[in-house]
């Protein structure tokens, strides 16, 4: 897989380099084996491809980053949704998320920072892939809806947020990132109430307001979400997935990604059959 790093010497977790680096892992999630490439050999990769590109949340080393990632693409291989009608190429975004103690309230700062560098590589695949797709897992939503939010030249046909660690208003009219949902065609949100890292680490880290997690149980009103938000899907996935990263995992959370990638009609509001 290809990753897409604006880390300080492409690991570190805590600081970030002057600009985005790129290196082929062939072997993720070996780390010990890559190949430096530049955006002109990325682009090339990317050129005419239905893209998708991962961004991984909060208190990750590389070495989890790789292991993530590496579960996502396997999952996708067993699933179906690579080659064919599915996705051409895989890429992995890396931003410093911050690895300590501290939990998600220092990381958010590096989040927001973090555009900057994913607004780079978003406007070259869009000027270059076929269309493009995102993933996001976590603190990752921020660093996407950051993006889309402050205007770009690039443009997401799926945005896939699970377990977004976001408040659960910020995607209402007049509300934080309500304008990146100018910047993609379809937004599914994932959420489950089982997800007890959202449910207790993020109101703490979201002092003083101590606002719940748009990926705990999903948008808080969503009678506005239908009204006026008709890019915005969302997904309960309480009977399918039972924890924070499991969505990696849960074959029913594959099986509706199948139905996004064959852009088959969905209900605006759906609970995913464990």
């Amino acid at each position: 897989m290809i990753l897409i790093s604006c880390r300080k010497d492409f690991s570190n977790s805590r600081d970030f380099a002057e600009r985005n680096a790129i290196r082929n892992y062939p072997f993720l999630p070996r780390l010990d084996h890559f190949e430096d490439l530049d955006e002109t050999g990325l682009a090339q990769q990317i050129e005419g491809r239905h893209l998708l590109i991962l961004v991984h949340g909060f208190r990750n080393s590389l070495d989890d980053v790789g292991s993530a990632y590496q579960r996502v693409l396997k999952g996708l291989i067993d699933s179906g949704l690579m080659g064919g009608t599915g996705y051409g190429l895989v890429l992995g975004f890396t931003w410093p998320g911050f690895e300590t103690g501290l939990g998600f309230f220092p990381a958010v700062p590096f989040a927001n920072r973090s555009a900057g560098f994913f607004r780079r590589l978003l406007e070259l695949a869009s000027r270059n892939a076929r269309t493009v797709d995102i993933q996001t897992h976590s603190l990752g939503a921020r660093v996407v809806l950051q993006t889309l939010g402050a205007g770009t030249d690039g443009f997401v046909d799926n945005l896939m947020m699970t377990a977004a660690a976001v408040d659960d208003e910020v995607l209402e009219p007049r509300r934080e990132f309500n304008l990146a949902l100018r910047e993609c065609r379809r937004c599914l949100v994932y959420h489950t109430q089982r997800d007890t890292v959202l449910k207790f680490a993020f109101p703490l880290g979201d002092a003083p307001e101590f606002d719940r997690a748009l990926g705990w149980k999903g948008p808080q009103h969503p009678e506005i979400i239908e009204r006026d938000c008709p890019e915005v899907f969302v997904i309960d996935c309480k009977r399918a997935v039972r924890s924070h990263g499991a969505y990696r995992t849960a074959a029913a959370y594959y099986e509706h990604w199948s139905r996004v990638l064959a852009d088959a009609p969905l209900p605006r509001f759906e609970l995913l059959r464990g």
